[in-house]
């Protein structure tokens, strides 16, 4: 499922989508959810001619036809479409390859006619990106192609890795006997079918290490989300 807020589901009529090209989709997909009227977001890989087959992230990584994007469900009443190009402008992190590329893929005449007058808009007035002075020139503005939402493990992925990191530093302080004196010495002298608690940690500490290097050889989630998908699964 996407990424999504809770209790925040307007009208149908208001929910629409939108896709970008923002370089490594993780940390731009969690900054466009944190925007108020953006209720979902997903990554995923687009941008190929009709004829590629569906992409993996090894493919996409060692090819020049998929681009690694952000699908984004908001509330038009709440962020209008120009208001969300600005942010996309703001949080994305372009790279050199395809891969990163910083592209707006448009559904329609309409759309692509609203992104057109945005980009030229920013060029004439040599509005820049305060942050590293990114030029608007550099954005892409390409029509809607199939969308393959990737792998689960890149879904939420530094929400995920937090989580992984304070596990992993509670688990190496265990492992190291840091809690062995906790409780007058009873986790010290705690005991799992003979495994003292230093070696269960340990133990854990390695099966998931392992597990997050295994989850990248062996899943092989992607599907592809057709247009309003993201809608119907709010």
């Amino acid at each position: 499922a996407a990424t999504r807020r809770r209790n925040t589901l307007p009208s149908l009529h208001a929910i629409k989508e939108a896709t970008f090209g923002m370089g490594c989709f993780w940390e731009p997909a969690e900054s466009l959810l944190k925007q108020p009227g953006v209720l979902a977001t997903t990554v995923g890989y687009t941008g190929a001619p009709p004829n590629k087959p569906p992409p993996s992230y090894d493919t996409v990584c060692f090819g020049n036809d998929y681009v690694e994007a952000v699908r984004v469900v908001y509330d038009d009443t709440i962020l209008d479409y120009t208001t969300l190009l600005d942010k996309f402008f703001e949080v994305q992190k372009p790279g050199l390859s395809r891969q990163y590329a910083s592209i707006v893929f448009v559904t329609d005449n309409n759309e692509e006619e609203e992104v057109n007058k945005w980009k030229t808009a920013a060029i004439k007035t040599k509005v820049k990106r305060t942050s590293d002075n990114l030029p608007y020139e550099l954005v892409e503005i390409e029509p809607t192609s199939s969308f393959y939402r990737a792998e689960e493990y890149h879904q939420r992925y530094w929400e995920k890795q937090r989580l992984r990191a304070g596990l992993a530093v509670l688990l190496v302080a265990g492992a190291s006997g840091a809690y062995d004196d906790f409780g007058g010495g009873v986790i010290g002298n705690f005991e799992l079918g003979g495994l003292a608690f230093d070696t269960i940690c340990n133990a854990v500490f390695l099966v998931g290490a392992g597990w997050m290097i295994l989850e990248r050889l062996v899943v092989r989630d992607v599907r592809e989300l057709k247009s309003g998908d993201m809608i119907l699964e709010l």
